[in-house]
């Protein structure tokens, strides 16, 4: 009689007695622990630009938080705690003979489903590249890289498949009001180059940013390429996003989804 009551009370009122409520989207993403390499080989333009654009991210978006700390020495003792490890610009013969740096440590890292970001040449370090400065460490497994001596200043266009991976879009950064087109393209002006790797996948791919024009050495090579590696993401950028002029918006995007806040 009791079961027969409460089951009658509940249709009059409207309970939902199998807690059929639909899931909610939270805005305020969870914050992000991010290492930051500025040891040898780094650069201190390059280091400050992450550090600026993830804090410019911040006020510009109330939603998002970076705790960032930087560090001379790469393994499992400081990777402990991390969300994403970045290694920037710099000089890539130094980082590869850094003894200071365990890449078995950071390939395990991501392994284990945390995040990096490669850019220029934290994206050689990270790829298969194999020439004259070094051997990569294969933390982006399906990942090749060429070497290309340049400076210049570039525009990129994200793909389609780009925007709804990083969840573009222009203005704040609100992964609840991004809505999904199939066909949309951005193209984001005045990027630099120096020295960037030429980057590229076997086989079929669709990569994050291309490169706009069609007549340059960076000419049939992707802009920017994510991969997995075991549970994790990994992020590569021949561009600097983070140089002047930097930006903030796609940085923190590509530290967002490497962490899989987005």
């Amino acid at each position: 009689m009791i079961i027969i009551i409460c089951v009658v009370i509940g249709v009059i009122y409207g309970f939902n007695l199998q807690n059929d409520s639909p899931t909610t989207c939270n805005s305020t993403l969870e914050a992000v622990n991010v290492l930051i390499y500025r040891g040898e080989g780094s650069t201190t333009d390059s280091v400050e630009g992450i550090i600026y654009c993830l804090k410019q991210a911040e006020k510009d978006n109330l939603n998002i938080q970076f705790n960032y700390t930087t560090t001379d020495v790469i393994n499992s003792k400081t990777l402990a705690n991390q969300d994403v490890l970045v290694i920037s610009g710099g000089d890539i013969r130094l980082i590869f003979n850094n003894p200071d740096i365990n890449p078995d440590d950071i390939k395990k890292f991501v392994e284990e489903g945390k995040g990096y970001l490669g850019i220029c040449a934290g994206a050689y370090v990270a790829s298969n590249y194999n020439g004259e400065y070094g051997s990569g460490w294969g933390i982006a497994p399906n990942i090749e890289c060429n070497y290309a001596s340049i400076d210049d200043m570039q525009p990129l266009t994200l793909t389609n498949y780009g925007i709804n991976t990083l969840k573009y879009s222009e203005g704040t950064i609100n992964p609840c009001a991004f809505v999904i087109n199939d066909t949309e393209t951005i193209t984001l002006l005045s990027f630099p180059l120096i020295n960037s790797p030429r980057l590229y996948k076997n086989g079929n791919y669709t990569p994050i940013a291309i490169y706009t024009e069609n007549d340059t050495i960076m000419s049939g090579s992707a802009a920017i390429l994510d991969d997995t590696y075991g549970s994790g993401r990994i992020i590569l950028s021949g561009p600097h996003p983070e140089l002047n002029p930097a930006k903030p918006g796609l940085v923190a995007r590509m530290v967002l989804w490497a962490s899989k806040r987005i």
